[in-house]
């Protein structure tokens, strides 16, 4: 959701300048990132032992990066929320709106993956934490935005620009991931679990499964690209589900 808000204010703008109703083409993306934020909300009081004392959580903000994720949290959904009802409301879409919503997002990222950051489990406490935090952020955004307009907007010239405004912006986000998974090699060749077994014992049954993972990235990034820089004109809906 915060990624698909970041990449949106980009195709928004560029949809601004275009002959196609932008209003129009925003309302299906807007609406799909309301709904994910509200199950991610539903789904995060799923962590809490007592869902009933989630406000107490709150209470820890100066100290707590779990107590101000939940609070960057509420603020991001409070802004979607007014973003969609003004959308209503006004009939058009607010492009500053946007804007500082997905750079409230952003904060919460890095808010959720200090988390994981601030632990006694070496190697989550590296660079590697962030960079996949927000990179996995870009690239689903990229991607659900991308899906969502190519299926509204019926303008294959504009359709092929946001195209590569989408291919870009997925692209940093595995650059981002790369970069990540490459420092974490370099942090700690025995990086140890809070179990006192090294990660790299219990994490080599599951070595077949980050290898299939990085197959489809690779295979659907080419894709992506592939139809970003291509001169075909024809509708990429079915391509940008795939």
């Amino acid at each position: 959701a915060i990624g698909g808000m970041v990449v949106l204010w980009f195709l928004h703008r560029k949809v601004e300048k275009s002959d196609v109703d932008s209003n129009s083409a925003v309302k299906i993306p807007l609406i799909v990132i309301s709904v994910l934020s509200i199950i991610g909300l539903g789904a995060s009081f799923a962590h809490l032992g007592k869902p009933s004392h989630a406000i107490n959580a709150i209470l820890g903000f100066g100290h707590s990066w779990m107590s101000r994720e939940i609070v960057i949290t509420s603020c991001f959904i409070g802004l979607v929320a007014l973003t969609l009802g003004l959308f209503f409301f006004q009939k058009r879409a607010n492009s500053w709106l946007i804007l500082a919503t997905g750079v409230v997002g952003l904060v919460d990222v890095y808010a959720m993956a200090a988390i994981y950051s601030n632990t006694f489990v070496n190697g989550w406490d590296s660079a590697n934490t962030f960079l996949t935090f927000y990179g996995t952020t870009l690239t689903l955004g990229a991607i659900l935005i991308i899906s969502l307009k190519a299926t509204f907007i019926k303008n294959a010239d504009v359709t092929k620009k946001l195209f590569k405004i989408g291919f870009s912006i997925a692209a940093v986000g595995i650059v981002f991931q790369l970069i990540g998974a490459a420092l974490l090699a370099a942090f700690n060749g025995d990086v140890t679990l809070i179990s006192g077994t090294a990660a790299s014992a219990s994490l080599a049954e599951y070595q077949s499964i980050i290898v299939t993972r990085w197959v489809i990235e690779i295979i659907g990034m080419g894709i992506f690209g592939y139809y970003a820089i291509s001169s075909s004109q024809k509708s990429m809906a079915a391509v940008s589900y795939a």
